[in-house]
């Protein structure tokens, strides 16, 4: 069963019950850095009429400029739909726990996309950067439930491409996702060593990959534009092969790009190999 929300989204309509849980002046901005987007690259490999630096344009515009207003009213809404969509799967999760199903039922949290909320003077999907590229993933089974495995966080960055061969590893599916011989093999890796508390057993890469971009299959894989994620690194290559390189342990916020920085150098050489190996499966 497939259950999907189109909030939180733009238009970010929800009742005004949601929005009054955020007033304005008690909304207070995460840190940001001015002139972020100086040492990035994505606005020369993807145009400047892009949605994500033309809806920031534009929000800050129709506030006079001043860019604090303009985010948090686009905070505001933002929040208020998130809150919307949590209690709806509240309604979902309650249902369930009502039913017979409770105990017989694998329930995934997660989403298509992040959302940029202003970082590098862009608002919107689409980016290579982490507010955008990560997602969150929350994966409740019987057998978590049941043992010391429950509420554990894992820092390790996998894949949506994992869900389809983690669910069919955990219920012991049979079959094949092929009608034809020209269908497509699945890709990704089941995630159960994590589920399990067995991490060591994980069979998949270091990191996950991000095509960034909607180019299709008419743009050959050399030339898309990918984000690379592993725990502590992220690694960008664009169309151009333009680079750029952040430390999450010291830079969460990505304000420092150092892929030109040649202490990095053997850093960025094997997130880049690690990278073309999963583009090349």
């Amino acid at each position: 069963m497939g259950i999907g929300f189109v909030r939180p989204h733009t238009p970010l309509h929800v009742p005004d019950k949601y929005y009054d849980m955020f007033p304005l002046d008690k909304l207070e901005l995460d840190k940001w850095l001015v002139d972020d987007k100086k040492d990035t690259y994505y606005t020369q490999n993807i145009s400047s009429e892009d949605k994500g630096p033309k809806y920031y344009k534009m929000l800050v515009e129709s506030y006079g400029g001043d860019r604090e207003l303009a985010l948090k009213h686009f905070l505001q809404g933002y929040l208020a739909a998130v809150a919307f969509v949590d209690e709806q799967v509240g309604v979902i999760l309650d249902g369930l726990e009502k039913s017979k199903f409770k105990d017989n039922t694998i329930v995934v949290f997660t989403s298509d996309h992040g959302w940029q909320m202003g970082e590098k003077d862009y608002l919107f999907k689409n980016s290579p950067w982490d507010e955008s590229a990560r997602v969150p993933m929350v994966i409740r089974t019987p057998n978590t439930v049941a043992n010391t495995v429950a509420n554990t966080k894992i820092t390790h960055p996998v894949a949506l491409i994992d869900l389809v061969p983690t669910l069919i590893d955990l219920t012991s599916l049979k079959g094949d996702n092929k009608i034809s011989p020209e269908g497509g093999r699945l890709g990704g890796f089941s995630l159960r060593p994590f589920l399990e508390g067995k991490p060591k057993e994980w069979k998949g890469p270091n990191g996950a990959l991000s095509i960034v971009g909607n180019f299709g299959i008419d743009i050959p894989k050399e030339k898309q534009n990918y984000s690379y994620r592993t725990e502590n690194w992220h690694y960008i290559r664009y169309t151009n092969r333009d680079e750029e390189l952040y430390d999450h342990i010291k830079d969460p916020y990505e304000w420092k790009n150092l892929a030109t920085n040649a202490k990095y150098a053997k850093t960025k050489a094997l997130l880049h190999r690690e990278m073309n190996e999963i583009i090349a499966k």
